[in-house]
């Protein structure tokens, strides 16, 4: 009985003190009726059915696809960087696939009807067209999904055990794959190689599963004339060996999107090639490791047969560290974004030609605004260090010069009118030593990061001149704020 029951129960129930001594003959009349009555709210409270219950199937399908849609649980400081978000990826937002509608494990084993909602093939349109293997969250979802700890968390000698005896089957994703293969549009496979826990160390998962480059084609194979959207992410094991990954994937001529990320090897541009084969792509993004500094990673040439990519749009190619030319064919693309971060050995020559981007992402290439006094540099390392002409670009509304070597606020910015997004964090030698007036010129802005400029050593107090770039840009800041439509400043506060 639940406990609103029993206290509707007691409240209607007199106390003993104020109950007169029964009749003897009348005795089992009142205790009767009062059991009656019990016992019938009782069952109109069994019965009855929960809210969820009575939801139409159509509105329980949309609850589970929106489900789908949600982000992972986040701190407070990291739901307010990810309110104030670039157009272009940033050190602040990683963005780290989410697992969707796999988060939720249980929602099968609520009930008969939900079980049947999530697996009818009416349903699958709106819950399956965006699909996320993440390796390691399947398998701790695994670990925990026995009835036995759905209530209660496991020891930690419980989780090892489980831990050590879960295997995942690529027969089993296989068929999850072939079920849905007709209404399948974007693809997720991430951490087949491991992952990061959340006390810092790597868990290796090569022999926690079984799916090889082998079962990778099959997938593709299914869906090679629907799947419109690829994304793989710490999966090296694919494409650290010659073992036709990049063939499997050219195979799919229906692909628009196309990204693998965090490469920790090299790429053989013979391979990439059969790339341009796809005609139909319109976002393309390799890359290397971020952090990756001990050796070279990634591609050292793009193949000329890109070229044929007419549909092209968006390319990023972050982290390659052995790239040093883009070719000139890229300016005739139809490419409105250009990612070239942590490219740091890049002759960026060709960037004023594409006066079409929109979107112009140079973080960590080691620019300068201007090369200090000294020894003179060779021709090729002088123009790799030199920030490249931005005037012509006046089509941009986005501009990543993060983590580079400016000693000072490019004074081509006030070039570009349309500007609506900036970001200069993280250039630890740029001053401000005047009134931030080319920022100030910038009426579509609408974001600036300004954190981690001019960075000195830890004396315990500011100098000077620290003193007055921080003056200036908390006088700019609050220039901005006066606009009407408001412009948020990303700032260090110590």
């Amino acid at each position: 009985m639940s406990n609103d029951l029993l206290q509707e129960v007691a409240e209607a129930a007199p106390t003993t003190s104020a109950m007169p001594h029964p009749d003897p003959v009348h005795e089992s009349r009142p205790k009767s009726a009062c059991q009656r009555s019990v016992k019938r709210q009782a069952t109109e409270r069994s019965t009855a059915p929960s809210l969820v219950a009575v939801l139409p199937d159509e509105l329980l399908l949309k609850v589970f696809s929106e489900l789908a849609k949600l982000g992972p649980v986040v701190t407070t400081e990291e739901e307010v960087w990810q309110h104030y978000r670039f157009p272009f990826r940033t050190f602040h937002c990683p963005e780290e696939p989410h697992p969707g509608l796999r988060s939720y494990p249980f929602l099968g084993q609520v009930c008969r009807r939900w079980q049947y909602l999530l697996d009818c093939p009416e349903s699958r349109q709106d819950l399956y067209r965006d699909v996320v293997i993440d390796f390691g969250h399947e398998l701790i979802t695994a670990v925990h999904t026995p009835i036995v700890w759905s209530d209660r968390r496991p020891t930690d000698k419980e989780f090892r055990d489980s831990f050590g005896a879960t295997k995942l089957s690529a027969q089993k994703i296989l068929d999850f794959m072939h079920q849905r293969q007709s209404v399948i549009r974007k693809v997720v496979l991430t951490n087949s190689e491991g992952y990061w826990s959340d006390e810092g160390s790597f868990v290796n998962l090569q022999h926690k599963h079984n799916f090889t480059m082998a079962h990778f084609g099959m997938m593709l194979g299914m869906m090679c004339r629907t799947l419109e959207d690829l994304h793989v992410q710490h999966c090296n094991d694919f494409f650290s060996l010659s073992n036709g990954a990049w063939s499997a994937i050219s195979c799919v001529k229906s692909l628009k999107r196309l990204s693998i990320e965090d490469l920790h090897c090299r790429l053989d541009a013979e391979s990439l090639k059969e790339l341009a084969t796809m005609t139909q792509l319109e976002e393309l993004n390799i890359t290397g490791e971020q952090s990756n500094d001990n050796w070279h990673v990634g591609l050292d040439c793009i193949p000329d047969e890109w070229a044929g990519m007419t549909r092209l749009t968006k390319l990023e190619l972050r982290g390659h560290s052995l790239l040093n030319v883009l070719p000139g064919f890229l300016a005739r693309l139809p490419l409105r974004h250009l990612d070239l971060g942590n490219c740091r050995h890049l002759n960026l020559d060709v960037i004023p030609a594409m006066t079409q981007l929109e979107v112009l992402s140079l973080s960590a290439t080691g620019l300068a605004e201007h090369r200090d006094s000294g020894a003179p540099l060779p021709a090729a390392v002088a123009i790799r260090m030199h920030l490249p002409d931005l005037s012509k670009l006046t089509n941009l509304t986005a501009l990543n010069l993060s983590d580079n070597r400016l000693t000072r606020v490019p004074p081509v910015l006030s070039k570009l009118k349309q500007l609506r997004f900036l970001d200069l964090s993280c250039n630890q030698e740029l001053q401000v030593l005047s009134p931030l007036t080319v920022l100030q010129s910038l009426m579509a802005v609408r974001l600036v990061d300004l954190r981690g400029v001019h960075e000195e050593a830890d004396m315990g107090y500011w100098t000077e001149d620290k003193c007055t770039t921080m003056k200036y840009i908390a006088g700019l800041t609050k220039k901005m704020k006066q606009r009407p439509y408001g412009c948020k400043i990303l700032l260090d506060r110590d």
